[in-house]
């Protein structure tokens, strides 16, 4: 039995009449006698009295009616939905993202894509760039936000996408109550001697390294590392009561200066650089791609380094 069974049975049950009901589906009139037969053979049941002048639903037939009925509509409502999966009007959409800086973009981008697309149901996973590199391999999340670190080193490229989401400078954040060298601008290697504060063990591991690489590249020492918390207020929080400094990307300073002091590296020739992360078929789906032109209209609102810059 195929789904045109079912619509052929309706319409004839509704026309009580194989001509009408032949001229509405554009069929013959035999061809329709037959195709119902079929679906009388294939049951065992009998789901139509007929003669010359009237054709009647069996008691079997009005049951029947009332299925193959939901049938056809819920197998229409399965064709809408899977044009709204293909155009990303409906069906889901998971992330793995770092909190790190997400706060200046990612609202605004979920808020406007669940507006568009009210449909999409989202995930938002909290995943360091490790985890979301796997999750990706995987198919535990559809799309990653990260930078790129050490961890991409561990990954084959061709199995993963890359697009640059935004850029931006680096500078030192510090107590306001630290001295600071007079009549010129302060250097990199002028902090030498300080704390260079840093997550706890197992968490954002990339940016130890991150750390380590500026100050041996543009500063010529060794860091003195301390690790003392698991977020980035936390690190600011530590850097205002004056255990030490954090290098950190000048854009996540929004709001966040009147506790601190700061001044960007201008030694320094690398960038912060923030990224999107899918697997080889992430492009594919439509509610990726939807979300994509939000996320990167927002970011170029941002006062930072668009990806064209």
């Amino acid at each position: 039995m195929e789904l045109r069974h079912l619509r052929y049975f309706i319409t004839v049950a509704e026309q009580l009449s194989f001509r009408r009901a032949a001229e509405r589906l554009h069929l013959s009139h035999p061809t329709l006698t037959k195709q119902i037969n079929d679906l009388e053979n294939e049951l065992g049941l009998k789901l139509f009295n007929r003669n010359h002048r009237q054709v009647e639903l069996t008691e079997v037939g009005r049951g029947f009616l009332v299925d193959a009925r939901r049938t056809v509509v819920s197998a229409q409502q399965a064709i809408a939905h899977a044009h709204e999966i293909a155009t990303g009007e409906r069906g889901r959409l998971t992330l793995g993202t770092l909190s790190f800086l997400n706060h200046l973009f990612l609202d605004d981008a979920l808020a406007q894509f669940r507006e568009l697309f009210p449909l999409v149901e989202v995930t938002i996973l909290h995943l360091d760039t490790r985890a979301q590199l796997e999750a990706l391999l995987n198919g535990s999340i559809m799309l990653g936000i990260t930078f790129r670190g050490l961890s991409f080193d561990d990954f084959d490229s061709e199995e993963l996408t890359m697009k640059p989401l935004l850029r931006s400078p680096y500078c030192l954040v510090y107590s306001k109550h630290r001295s600071l060298p007079k009549g010129r601008t302060p250097k990199l290697s002028d902090y030498r001697d300080d704390n260079f504060l840093i997550f706890s063990p197992g968490i954002l591991d990339d940016y130890e390294h991150l750390v380590r690489s500026v100050c041996q590249l543009y500063g010529g020492f060794e860091p003195k590392l301390l690790p003392v918390g698991n977020t980035s207020d936390s690190l600011m929080s530590m850097a205002a009561a004056g255990r030490g400094v954090v290098l950190r990307p000048l854009i996540g300073l929004r709001g966040r200066t009147q506790a601190v002091s700061y001044h960007v590296l201008p030694e320094t020739k690398i960038r912060y650089e923030m990224y999107v992360v899918g697997g080889k078929t992430s492009d594919q789906v439509a509610t990726v791609n939807n979300f994509l032109k939000i996320l990167f209209e927002v970011v170029r609102r941002l006062p930072c380094e668009t990806p064209e810059t």
